[in-house]
């Protein structure tokens, strides 16, 4: 089982939805902890409403509380608050792995994390990440409010500069990239050459691949997968989904 902590998405396309539509086509079980209640499309947010803290605490403790949980996905948090409850709930589950999307802002642009959010969110869940999956504009955002100035221009150096704050490994999705092929990058401490899984780059937009990613990894690190293989199964299975969904196209927007 896994347990999702994400807010909901009124349009089906991503957050919570894209969860469940990832576990579902895995045959996993999924409980879920809901941060925020989003009206949104594909072209903008238009109301956020934060569920309270002492909901959110109390969701996570349940799923947690019978030890079927394998492993967490967290995606949209939303407010330093959720943030603060969150690493507070998962404080006495350390053994299990974490899989932390960073959503700090919506497809459509609107930023989801402010800047005393944001600072939380470095300071208290980096540290808990088994795995963050960013994509290179979230991998960016959180280069630089970890430095505190520009970050270093290569996907390696800012890779780095997450590492240095606490995350055992980071994903880098190449969704927003160029070139015919969407790699995605697996840096984990020490230096050394990144793993690379690569599937053919199709021009179609698509919102929640990047929530569908995190959580079929998830699903593979709770079965007891290593993370390597977590990481390669789960980008195999968007590949496949997206040739069932769209007879072979590939999305921008992992």
């Amino acid at each position: 089982m896994v347990l999702a902590i994400a807010g909901s998405d009124s349009s089906g396309g991503a957050g919570i939805a894209a969860d469940i539509r990832a576990a579902h086509d895995l045959g996993a079980t999924l409980c879920l902890a809901v941060t925020a209640v989003t009206a949104q499309s594909d072209r903008e947010v238009t109301a956020i409403q934060p569920v309270p803290p002492a909901v959110l605490r109390e969701q996570v403790r349940l799923a947690l509380g019978d030890g079927a949980v394998g492993a967490v996905k967290i995606g949209m948090l939303g407010s330093a608050a959720a943030v603060e409850t969150v690493a507070e709930a998962l404080a006495a589950y350390r053994h299990l792995p974490v899989v932390l999307d960073p959503v700090v802002a919506s497809s459509s642009g609107r930023r989801l994390l402010d800047d005393p959010a944001m600072a939380v969110f470095i300071e208290r869940m980096l540290p808990l990440a088994t795995l963050l999956t960013p994509n290179l504009p979230e991998l960016r955002i959180l280069a630089g409010g970890i430095a505190g100035a520009e970050p270093p221009a290569t996907i390696a150096e800012q890779a780095e500069i997450v590492l240095a704050a606490g995350t055992r490994a980071v994903l880098v999705k190449g969704g927003h990239g160029n070139g015919e092929s969407a790699v995605d990058l697996l840096f984990e401490p020490g230096g050394g050459a990144p793993n690379r899984f690569s599937a053919p780059r199709l021009p179609v937009a698509m919102r929640g691949t990047g929530c569908m990613l995190s959580t079929a990894i998830c699903v593979h690190l709770a079965q007891g997968d290593s993370l390597a293989a977590s990481c390669r199964r789960g980008k195999n299975h968007m590949t496949t989904w997206f040739e069932r969904t769209w007879g072979g196209a590939d999305s921008r927007r992992g």
